[in-house]
């Protein structure tokens, strides 16, 4: 283990939200920082956002900076850049007032709008762009674009009532998308450029959900589409899809996935890969380029989670109703690091330098038994604490350059001589598909052309299958008596 661990830990109980080392073993280790069980939290390298329903506090892990109280406090969102604190605040029974306020002073800017209605699945309704230059919102169905409080264009986007803004861009493209529902019968997808116009749109067949996930250099995109109904009845989880909008075409083309659910996408912090989790128990997780060319399988298991560190160390692992196994990869050699099993976990995060992660149980997903354990990479456990009610843990963010460093090497214990086996079991197809399993094996590099057990036809658009074929009767020959 490293000696001098600069790690710290924001721990929020019963009691209120606590800053503590991570290997602290008691709690006159912990530093009190907020008397407020209920607070939620907003954890930054420098200050900590506390806010509840009547105010949020700005603490810089010392003492109390700043506080501003609300009536009724909704939402809050912090831009990406971190210099606007966008807050929704509910006036009274028919009116919300959308208020940005500059951070980390907390002084109110001249950007106000109010609302009749507010769905939590649109926020934040405002966004703006990763330099903070522009920001986009939607009214009377258009898409506004203001620069500096001027509006630079408004553009008719329909029934589109979600959108989301390309990361790290000077001149973000915004994507718009509606879904279906009682009173929306029809989906769309609207691609719109910084000059209003759009860029690409298409009507997508059979949406209820929709996710769109950007790399996080903004270069590359993936829509991840699904529907609540399964007319084939294969599946109790609807229908997915994962589909690919390709700059340079202009046209939206589908992923090679699995037959099944789509259980998570999580793109590497260098955005030149992602790791798609598809398919039926065991699942396939399958690591792409960022061209959606598939690169890499990690076997099949029984895995619905990703986790990236630094762009090094990644956890495949099982949680919710799945055995809680952790599987730790080393992206760059595209081995197997190390096993580890943590049941019933509710939150699971790296530390800053990805040689350490957390897996805690908290209340409410567990009302008993609440705990977090710290690891290594390797999976062995540094320290264990356990709490009569545990809300949430996180790593504190550093300022800390940490060097991406491949793991280190580790003593290989002395190899028994194999032991014999019962011929039939060993020879067993099943038995040798379970021990596989169980080891970590069935992984393998994939070809160009992977189609993975399904037929793939580009001649139908997004979202539709092509129709069954019927097969032809044959009449037999009558043979002559």
């Amino acid at each position: 283990m490293e000696q001098n661990i600069p790690h710290q830990l924001i721990i929020r109980n019963k009691n209120g939200v606590y800053l503590t080392s991570m290997l602290a073993k008691s709690d006159e280790e912990m530093q009190l920082l907020i008397q407020d069980a209920n607070a939620q939290l907003i954890i930054l390298i420098d200050h900590i956002i506390i806010f509840n329903k009547q105010s949020i506090k700005l603490h810089d892990y010392k003492q109390l900076l700043k506080e501003i109280q609300f009536t009724n406090l909704q939402n809050i969102h912090l831009t990406e850049s971190k210099q606007n604190l966008l807050i929704i605040e509910k006036i009274d029974q028919q009116q919300f007032q959308l208020q940005v306020f500059k951070f980390p002073s907390l002084e109110q800017k001249a950007i106000n709008f109010n609302f009749k209605t507010f769905k939590r699945e649109t926020w934040p309704i405002l966004k703006f762009s990763s330099d903070d230059q522009y920001y986009f919102i939607i009214l009377n169905q258009k898409l506004h674009c203001y620069d500096d409080n001027k509006c630079i264009y408004q553009t008719d986007i329909g029934n589109c009532e979600y959108f989301s803004v390309q990361p790290n861009t000077a001149k973000p493209l915004v994507v718009c998308y509606s879904l279906m529902d009682f009173n929306i019968k029809e989906s769309f997808l609207k691609i719109v450029d910084i000059n209003g116009k759009v860029k690409y749109e298409k009507k997508l067949h059979q949406t209820s959900d929709l996710e769109v996930i950007w790399s996080p250099n903004g270069q590359s995109l993936l829509i991840n589409k699904g529907f609540h109904e399964d007319n084939t009845n294969k599946s109790y989880f609807g229908q997915n899809q994962v589909l690919f909008y390709d700059f340079a075409k202009n046209a939206l083309r589908e992923l090679p996935t699995y037959e099944g659910p789509i259980h998570h996408i999580q793109w590497s912090p260098s955005s030149k890969e992602f790791i798609l989790l598809s398919g039926f128990m065991p699942s396939g997780a399958v690591m792409y380029d960022n061209t959606c060319k598939p690169l890499f399988e990690f076997g099949k298991d029984h895995k619905n989670k990703i986790i990236w560190g630094n762009g090094r160390f990644v956890m495949i692992c099982g949680f919710g109703n799945l055995d809680g196994s952790i599987h730790v990869w080393d992206a760059k050699t595209l081995k197997q690091v190390s096993t580890n099993k943590y049941k019933s976990a509710s939150l699971c995060n790296w530390s800053p330098c990805s040689r350490y992660y957390i897996c805690a149980k908290v209340t409410p997903r567990m009302n008993v038994d609440n705990q977090y354990s710290v690891f290594d990479y390797n999976g062995k456990e540094l320290m264990n604490r356990k709490f009569m009610e545990l809300y949430d843990v996180q790593f504190r963010p550093s300022n800390i350059k940490f060097e991406e460093r491949p793991p280190t090497p580790t003593k290989q214990p002395p190899q028994e001589p194999p032991k014999k086996q019962f011929v039939a079991f060993a020879d067993n197809p099943l038995a040798q598909q379970m021990r596989a399993l169980k080891a970590g094996e069935g992984a393998r590099v994939l070809q160009v052309n992977e189609t993975f057990g399904k037929q793939q036809n580009n001649n139908y658009p997004p979202g539709y299958e092509p129709p069954k074929e019927k097969k032809k009767r044959v009449r037999k020959p009558k043979q002559q008596q």
